[in-house]
């Protein structure tokens, strides 16, 4: 019910660095979630890195984080935490180089196939409501939107946890150098990307790995290299193993 809700109210924790030992700030927005979920985005987008470009006469500021991946990622919190769960409330945690999303609850569909699954919410009522305040969507869970927002930008897909089955961890990271890229993250990114190409009916290929890490064209065999290890971890596999290397194309092992 709604009443559970009022000793839930979200938690947002300030660190001045990339661990949780000095607190900046920390904020709890206890009001109800409608109104709240607007504070905390804004509140959010105030604390996040901004670069101010210029073009031309015109000055822009342009966020560190893809403003729709923070609106989802902090509607998911509400939604889909598991309000039964006693001395739980929903956290977001900026760190210096990532934010942390986290609910209590572990994650109701498989990580691996959270782009293409139609959602489970916990909450029926609370998705429905806040689907009629207009904060989410009661068709899926915003992952393709997060996705896709963070591609274009040449960032890191987040990386969805389930923690002891208990809570479901999301990271958003603030985009790096392509060299300070770990292995792990460039798997999860390739694979994220190709999941969400596959369900707008493409398939991945050089040239898109290429593109998403913003690799340079006389670079391509890192793409190449990124292509292999993602293959070698069995999440993506040829859409044809006969077509010659330079078209070759992928879709996620499930397809």
């Amino acid at each position: 019910s709604f009443e559970e809700l009022s000793h839930k109210s979200v938690r947002v924790i300030w660190y001045k660095d990339n661990n949780r030992l000095d607190t900046i700030r920390e904020k709890v927005f206890s009001g109800g979630y409608a109104i709240a979920y607007n504070e905390i985005v804004e509140y959010v987008l105030t604390i996040i890195p901004q670069e101010e470009t210029i073009e031309g006469s015109i000055r822009r500021s342009n966020l560190g984080y893809p403003e729709i991946a923070i609106r989802e990622l902090i509607a998911n919190i509400m939604i889909h935490q598991a309000i039964d769960q006693k001395g739980t409330n929903p956290m977001v945690e900026l760190f210096k180089d990532r934010i942390e999303f986290s609910n209590a609850g572990s994650p109701l569909v498989s990580i691996e196939r959270i782009v293409d699954t139609v959602p489970i919410s916990r909450n029926e009522n609370l998705a429905g409501f806040m689907h009629k305040c207009g904060i989410c969507e009661e068709r899926g869970s915003g992952y393709d939107k997060v996705i896709h927002a963070t591609s274009k930008n040449s960032m890191l897909a987040p990386k969805i946890e389930n923690q002891s089955d208990k809570f479901t961890k999301v990271t958003l990271y603030l985009k790096v150098p392509f060299d300070l890229i770990s292995k792990e993250d460039r798997v999860r990114t390739c694979y994220m990307q190709t999941c969400f190409l596959y369900v707008n009916g493409e398939a991945i290929s050089n040239n898109s790995v290429r593109e998403l890490f913003g690799i340079d064209e006389k670079d391509k065999y890192k793409a190449s290299r990124i292509i292999k290890d993602t293959l070698e971890a069995k999440f993506i596999k040829p859409v044809d193993e006969n077509t010659a290397p330079r078209y070759m194309k992928y879709i996620p092992f499930w397809a």
